[in-house]
């Protein structure tokens, strides 16, 4: 088998133990991500092998035969991996206590939950290969983090103006805001919405800090945003409810990059608006664990680097 053929490390460990414990929620447990990162992975492996792996139901998932039978396999081979690695593990921490390495740190970060599980969970494993002596502690939350001096809370991820008072900030990326759907719905005229024009029969899901009207004017539409559509006051659960099929959604392409690759999202029309906010990282001046928080930043600032796509201008409908 050739490495391409692979799936990444954190994708068949995800997997083997949401079959292991039969559930996302005590994988996300174990591995100490979130729930939907964990749902994220084994969607992705499904997607590669072009087969279910659950049978997921309104109080659950449950594992198929074939996902027993698949996860076996890769119990043994992370098994062999685990036993590999093992000696070099042993003389790192021998090294370690020895006064050898760098000391051991943990970063509290606050961040929105949309955030954490679907642009920042599944590539934290990077940022630990590359310091291993800092751990990353996630706090998800809708609450902007006071960043005090007695605050748990080290450095926050927060999607706003970027004018807090008090703390520094530095913007970590743009983003990019369009219309997004299942290629399963169908508008009032049993259309598929491909088009801009599409919409007026369309049902258009609502999130308060995402406003339609921005681009609907882009898209010189003569529409207004329904009052009386369904609204979300988070962005997962708004687009879970695109996923199943139950209307458009203007969405962040930092947040609907894996399910529009895997086409479980389409856009509709080309019309893209940048968002009036943005994505920064803040942290308290002065922190003691500044050379932390500049490791992270480093970081950070690579991921963005690594996969945001060049952005093009609006064009019309």
């Amino acid at each position: 088998m050739t490495r391409s053929r692979i799936p990444p490390l954190q994708t068949l460990r995800a997997f083997e133990t949401a079959v292991r414990l039969q559930s996302f929620t005590r994988a996300a447990d174990e591995l100490a991500l979130t729930q939907g990162a964990v749902s994220q992975q084994v969607r992705a492996l499904e997607a590669r092998l072009g087969q279910a792996l659950f049978t997921r139901e309104r109080n659950g998932a449950t594992p198929t035969p074939a996902a027993h039978a698949l996860a076996l396999q890769v119990r043994q081979g992370l098994s062999v991996l685990e036993r590999a690695f093992e000696p070099m593990q042993k003389a790192s921490a021998r090294h370690l206590a020895d006064g050898g390495g760098k000391r051991a740190v943990t970063l509290a970060v606050s961040v929105l939950p949309s955030f954490a599980e679907r642009w920042l969970a599944p590539r934290l494993a990077r940022f630990h290969a590359a310091h291993p002596h800092i751990r990353i502690e996630l706090h998800p939350s809708v609450q902007l983090a006071p960043l005090g001096k007695r605050d748990r809370i080290d450095v926050a991820l927060r999607y706003g103006p970027g004018t807090w008072p008090g703390v520094s900030a530095e913007k970590l990326m743009n983003e990019t805001v369009f219309p997004v759907v299942s290629p399963s719905y169908r508008n009032r005229d049993g259309v598929a919405p491909r088009e801009a024009a599409d919409l007026a029969r369309s049902v258009l899901l609502r999130h308060p800090a995402q406003p339609w009207e921005p681009w609907l004017q882009a898209a010189r539409l003569d529409l207004v945003e329904p009052r009386r559509a369904p609204q979300f006051t988070d962005a997962q659960a708004l687009i879970d409810a695109v996923l199943q099929g139950r209307g458009v959604a203007l969405a962040r392409r930092s947040l609907i990059a894996p399910e529009l690759a895997a086409g479980e999202l389409v856009r509709v029309s080309r019309v893209s608006i940048a968002d009036v906010y943005a994505h920064y990282v803040v942290w308290r001046p002065g922190h003691p664990k500044e050379k932390a928080i500049e490791a992270w930043l480093g970081w950070l600032r690579g991921e963005v680097r690594r996969k945001t796509p060049r952005r093009r201008a609006a064009s019309g409908p």
